[in-house]
Order: C-alpha cells, then sequence, then structure tokens
C-alpha cells in the first residue's frame, strides 16, 4: 500500500512540474479596414470589431490598416492614443477599468502611408519593439519581443504587403515578402530560444485550389520570380491554415455575399519545431467570419452580418501551446513538458508499484 501511495504521489509531481513549463496563448490577426484610428477613421465599424475581439479574448492582437480615409503625416503617437482610447472603452474583457501598461501594452508603428499603418496589442508587456520599412508604400514590419510567462519571450511580427495584381504592384509584393524574411532570419539568429510567428495581410495566395491575384512563380519585369508567401515562410515559418465554420479559407472579400468572398489574403504562420527553440503548437486554428457559419451554429449574440459590418476581411485566430525550452547546462536541453514525459512518468510509477510488490512477495 505504501509503495502505491509514493507512486502516486510522485506520479502527480511530475505531472505537475511538466505541466509548468506549458503556455496556452490565444492570437487574433485582423486586416481592421480602418475602423480605428487618428485621421477620420470609419467609427461606425468599431462596435463590430470590439464585438469580435470580446469573444475571442485574445492575449496578443496583430492588427492592420489602423488609421482613416484622411492622408495625414503619419503621427504614431495620436494613432496610438485613438488605439488606446478604443481599448479602454470597448475590450471589456481586459477588465472594467483596464490601464496601459498594466493590463495591456500596445504599439502602432513609426512608419506609415498617411492613411494606416500596424499595431501590436498584448496583455504581456514588450521586452522590445520596433518597426522597420520592407519598402513601397512606405509599408513597416511591427517586430516585437513578447515577455509571455512561461517562454523565453515571443517574437510577434506584422505585415501589410502592397496590394493589386499589376507588375509595380506585384513588385512592390515581392521586395515586402523579400525585406520581412531577410528581418525575421536576422531575428532568429539573435533570439536562438524564443518561438515567433508572423500575421499580416500579405495580399495574395499560394493555394493551388485558389486563384492567386498574379500567377504564382511567374516573372516580374525586374527578373524577379514572384511567390512572396513562399518567400516570407523560408524565414522557417509555417502555415497554420485556419478555416472558418464551413471549413472555407479564404478571407477577403467579406460582404452581403458571399460570392465575393474570392482570396485567402491573410495568414498566422509560426515557427518551426527545432531543437533549442521554444516549441509551438497549434491547438486551434480559425477564420471568424459571421456569414460562414452552420446553420444554427452561430455564436450567442451575433448576427450574421457583424463580420461584414466590422471589415471586409475575416479575423484570423489561433488558440496556441507553448512549450519552453530549458538548457540542462551540458549543451544540450528540454522542452516542458515534453510528450513523451508522460509514458515515462507513468511507466516509471507503474515500474515502481510492481518493485513494491515484488518486494512485499519475496518477504511473506
Amino acid at each position: 500500500m505504501k509503495g502505491r501511495r509514493f507512486a502516486g504521489v510522485f506520479l502527480l509531481w511530475g505531472i505537475a512540474l511538466a505541466l509548468s513549463g506549458a503556455t496556452e496563448l490565444r492570437i487574433l490577426n485582423w486586416n481592421i479596414a480602418r475602423a480605428v484610428g487618428a485621421n477620420n477613421p470609419r467609427t461606425a465599424q468599431a462596435p463590430y470589431v470590439a464585438k469580435t475581439i470580446n469573444y475571442l479574448q485574445p492575449d496578443i492582437l496583430i492588427l492592420q490598416e489602423v488609421g482613416g480615409d484622411t492622408r495625414t503625416s503619419w503621427n504614431a503617437l495620436n494613432q496610438e492614443a485613438a488605439l488606446d482610447n478604443f481599448v479602454r472603452n470597448n475590450l471589456s474583457y481586459l477588465g472594467s477599468n483596464p490601464v496601459r501598461n498594466r493590463d495591456y501594452y500596445l504599439y502602432v508603428n513609426r512608419i506609415g502611408d498617411g492613411w494606416i499603418s500596424n499595431a501590436i496589442i498584448s496583455r504581456y508587456p514588450f521586452v522590445s519593439i520596433t518597426d522597420v520599412n520592407i519598402g513601397a508604400p512606405n509599408r513597416g514590419l511591427t517586430m516585437g519581443l513578447i515577455a509571455v510567462p512561461g517562454t523565453n519571450g515571443l517574437g510577434v511580427f506584422g505585415a501589410h504587403f502592397d496590394s493589386g495584381a499589376d507588375d509595380g504592384s506585384s513588385a512592390r509584393r515581392q521586395t515586402n515578402a523579400e525585406n520581412t524574411r531577410d528581418r525575421i532570419r536576422q531575428w532568429r539568429v539573435r533570439n536562438a530560444r524564443s518561438a515567433y510567428l508572423l500575421g499580416g495581410d500579405l495580399n495574395e495566395n499560394e493555394d493551388p485550389d485558389l486563384a492567386s491575384i498574379r500567377p504564382i512563380n511567374s516573372t516580374l519585369p525586374d527578373g524577379r520570380t514572384y511567390a512572396p508567401i513562399s518567400t516570407v515562410a523560408s524565414a522557417r515559418l509555417r502555415d497554420t491554415m485556419p478555416v472558418d465554420g464551413l471549413g472555407g479559407k479564404r478571407t477577403w472579400r467579406v460582404s452581403n455575399t458571399n460570392a465575393d468572398l474570392d482570396h485567402r489574403l491573410d495568414y498566422l504562420l509560426v515557427s518551426p519545431t527545432e531543437m533549442g527553440r521554444d516549441r509551438v503548437s497549434v491547438l486551434q486554428a480559425l477564420i471568424f467570419n459571421t456569414r460562414r457559419f452552420p446553420s444554427g451554429r452561430l455564436p450567442a449574440g451575433f448576427e450574421i452580418t457583424d463580420s461584414q459590418n466590422a471589415s471586409d476581411h475575416a479575423a484570423l485566430f489561433l488558440r496556441l501551446r507553448i512549450d519552453q525550452w530549458r538548457s540542462n547546462g551540458f549543451g544540450g536541453g528540454y522542452w516542458v513538458p515534453e510528450p513523451s514525459s508522460w509514458g515515462i512518468l507513468i511507466a516509471f510509477s507503474a515500474g515502481m508499484v510492481a518493485l513494491r510488490r515484488r518486494r512485499r512477495n519475496h518477504t511473506r
């Protein structure tokens, strides 16, 4: 009996130890189509944006098209103030009176085209955050390292590539992709233990079952091969492939008819599993589009028109588990929790029980 109790206690201790290194995280990527900003935003959309965010309750939000319909000399601090006001007055899941730099943290790109730019909102503090130019039309790549508990820090990138099917737009989009790839590759080297992810409106898709904006692998006028999604993914990023309630992958254009939903432009890509770096497991990958739920399955309180009233892009949502990489001090290390450790713990505990029984029978 003592042996059984000893093994049971050991098993519970081992499980608790393993779970101590696992972190579950909720991520949202969304082009909010100028719903929030300081330069004539589309304020009628904002309540629908807030409704979706409050429902999904993300820990980290990666946003595109923060801004408005009036072109100005880009003032990121004014845009941050507008976004901060939106968070405090509309995102109730953060608390009744959320306080910036305590309950949430936010950053709006310093680089913008005069109308719009990117932003990141996080429950967790930024270790570092900035944005860098990735090419015309004055697009910035947001680059943040976030202090997520139970991890070696999480790298979060946000991007919005140029749109359009003409040669000039396609060349600019490929340049956006190449510069993003290069920046993420450099970041990987500097942050060798941190997992990372990229959210963005990349304005193209390379899925063979969907139509592309421009033929993939075609030759641009400057001689480069056109493949912006593959180019970004070559920074060791993997596609989480979110789907909507009907199994579709398209994210644009959300309107009053599903016939307009003809492209996959929005992405959430995550780092691969590799020794020495925190490991990302995708638990859920969802495109939230209220027009794309099975009959009777629309979440309570939502109307079928809510997504189209929020943005012409659907929101992308991930639920992740991050297993922290821990060094063993001898040039190696391990992930916590390691799935194989469950079997080891159970087998070891069973072995302890068997050993105790054998000893007890031997002494009879």
